[in-house]
């Protein structure tokens, strides 16, 4: 009786499930690289865009990434630089095996003479789904010029708002953790120092309603269990979830940053 009871009631919370729009939407790659976990400042020297795609709902969406969405302009050559025929051979050879992995130039981007005020984001706005049990592959071009595969999840966010929002370009989704004194602490895979970019309130990109991001966001290393929020500005955030860290990398932050 006890277990009728049991099975029962975990059929109801089942069904009480709250339902998304990222519910239906399936993810596939062809692709079968090996993925690993990235290590603490592993991304030195590599690139590529954690967004998988920007546009309508669709039943079935490819991972491919965008490898930048600001790409930067190409170093110059010296006065009299001829290709060698190995150096256009190669790089005939890499651009066909990133066009596997990667989309074309993000085509969004538009520049303002003057400052943009961009939307303040909040619920109102946007819906975000977080799905942290879902594993997919986030492609990075390393300093090599090899295309590798870390394990990720996938984050949806839909403008729910009727309305074209301006958005920052390059908008990463951060991670917050609860830490040891019950605080919420932005935290990353890395110790980078980030210089500011000057013109960024002249950068932007419009996101129309109702379409959707979808983006990869990386494992971190650990087995130990914690609560997490991704989030897109440094006041919206997800809402939580559980997942696993290894609690050295909360203490190679190189700085301490908290949300309310």
């Amino acid at each position: 009786m006890n277990y009728l009871r049991l099975l029962l009631i975990a059929l109801l919370l089942v069904g009480c499930k709250k339902k998304t729009f990222a519910d239906e939407i399936v993810l596939t790659t062809n692709h079968k690289i090996k993925m690993k976990i990235q290590e603490f400042n592993e991304g030195i020297g590599e690139y590529g865009s954690s967004i998988i795609y920007i546009g309508k709902i669709q039943d079935s969406i490819p991972i491919k990434h965008y490898d930048s969405m600001f790409p930067p302009p190409p170093a110059p050559r010296p006065i009299g630089y001829i290709k060698t025929q190995k150096e256009i051979s190669d790089s005939i050879i890499f651009n066909k095996m990133r066009d596997k992995y990667f989309h074309s130039e993000f085509d969004r981007l538009k520049f303002s003479d003057n400052p943009i005020k961009f939307d303040s984001l909040t619920n109102d706005l946007l819906e975000i789904v977080v799905k942290p049990n879902d594993t997919i592959p986030h492609f990075v071009i390393d300093s090599a010029r090899n295309i590798k595969a870390y394990q990720s999840f996938p984050v949806f966010v839909k403008n729910i708002s009727g309305k074209k929002l301006k958005m920052v370009v390059e908008s990463f989704p951060g991670f917050a953790i609860l830490n040891e004194n019950k605080k919420w602490q932005i935290i990353r895979n890395n110790s980078f120092y980030i210089c500011g970019d000057a013109m960024y309130k002249h950068k932007y990109w419009v996101f129309n309603p109702n379409e959707i991001i979808v983006y990869a966001v990386n494992y971190f290393h650990g087995n130990q269990k914690a609560h997490f929020k991704i989030g897109l500005t440094p006041t919206f955030f997800s809402e939580e979830f559980d997942g696993t860290i290894d609690p050295k990398i909360i203490k190679k932050q190189r700085d301490a940053y908290f949300i309310k």
